[in-house]
């Protein structure tokens, strides 16, 4: 049986709570720990810069230690989801072949950011990650 693992993603992003949203739907098992990297700490804590951490998804596995990101943080995740698991060959294959990581790169530099209590007069833009 595959250990809980701790999920770290980017709680401004409306992509990412939407799929957090829907991961928590398929978790029957309580194998996902979701940590916002936007609360207080949280960088420190894991000891990844919060620019790393605005790059990518990041995942603990709490008993090793061990921090996976981008597509092998989707591919633990994967593994650990019952509904999710037979896609787990294609993830894990595609990060092995060199194509996983490109393809979430590209997702990821493109997701808006709304950041959440940081608008002054309720006037806020929405900011879009490009590199």
């Amino acid at each position: 049986m595959l250990s809980p693992i701790e999920v770290y993603y980017d709680g401004w992003c409306p992509l990412c709570t939407a799929l957090r949203a829907r991961l928590e739907r398929l978790d029957w098992l309580g194998r996902l720990q979701w940590r916002s990297i936007r609360e207080e700490g949280t960088a420190a804590a894991l000891g990844v810069p919060m620019a790393r951490l605005e790059q990518r998804m990041h995942v603990r596995h709490p008993q090793t230690g061990i921090v996976v990101d981008g597509i092998w943080a989707v591919a633990a995740v994967a593994a650990r989801l019952p509904a999710l698991a037979p896609l787990w060959p294609v993830v894990a294959g595609a990060a092995a072949a060199g194509l996983g990581q490109p393809m979430y790169d590209y997702i990821a530099a493109r997701r808006a950011i709304v950041p959440v209590g940081q608008c002054a007069d309720q006037q806020c833009q929405i900011h879009h990650q490009r590199e």
